[in-house]
């Protein structure tokens, strides 16, 4: 009998599927709308997701990985992130509006007006949830546009000038469509409505800058 004097290979585990990292962002999603955060467990959400838990933490380190990569990837889905402009040659003015639209398409989608609710509504009780969701969520979109008025040719901005415009022009996003949305009133915000909302916006934030600098 023979043997072979050839190493053998290591076994690798099977690669992350994105498909199950989406699935499971999913089900994350819909069990944070419905059970909160603190009531969400890892067990549950494997469960839900139809994977193991082994598969689950083979994506996310923890719980909190987890609720930020679920808001993440709601911004995403809004193409809410720098890399969506080109600082070099488009003017500031058009780069607002363009962000400022799709963060309007974000800040009235019912799941996030929900999540908002949720956060609010166990915040109470662990103001760690509020954090997390202000750091995943209205914190890097602040973050975003200050680093993006920092770099703007058009701008000349320090950085606490561009924190404090960013913050601004965050606040004059929401109207009045989101508060409205919080509390279940009716109201009415077309494509062109938000489009004229978004122009509207990004001037009033050019005239801000004229006034900070």
């Amino acid at each position: 009998m023979t043997t072979s004097n050839t190493p053998k290979q290591p076994v690798l585990g099977r690669p992350k599927s994105a498909a199950k990292r989406q699935q499971i962002l999913r089900s994350a999603g819909e069990l944070l709308l419905s059970l909160g955060y603190n009531n969400t467990s890892m067990d549950a959400l494997a469960k839900h997701s139809g994977v193991s838990k082994q598969t689950v933490y083979s994506h996310f380190n923890n719980k909190e990985a987890l609720f930020n990569a679920v808001i993440e990837s709601k911004c995403k889905m809004y193409q809410v992130e720098e890399a969506s402009v080109c600082i070099d040659t488009q003017p500031l003015r058009a780069i607002l509006s363009s962000i400022g639209l799709s963060l309007i398409s974000l800040l009235k989608d019912d799941n996030v007006i929900a999540m908002y609710k949720v956060v609010i509504g166990e915040s109470k009780q662990d103001s760690s949830v509020g954090q997390l969701f202000y750091e995943a969520g209205p914190l890097h979109s602040i973050n975003m546009v200050s680093e993006l008025l920092q770099k703007h040719p058009q701008s000349q901005l320090s950085e606490a000038q561009a924190y404090e415009a960013s913050i601004d022009f965050f606040n004059l996003l929401k109207s009045d469509y989101h508060m409205r949305g919080i509390l279940h009133l009716p109201y009415e915000l077309t494509q062109t409505q938000q489009q004229g909302l978004a122009n509207t916006v990004a001037r009033k934030t050019i005239a801000l800058l004229a006034v900070i600098t």
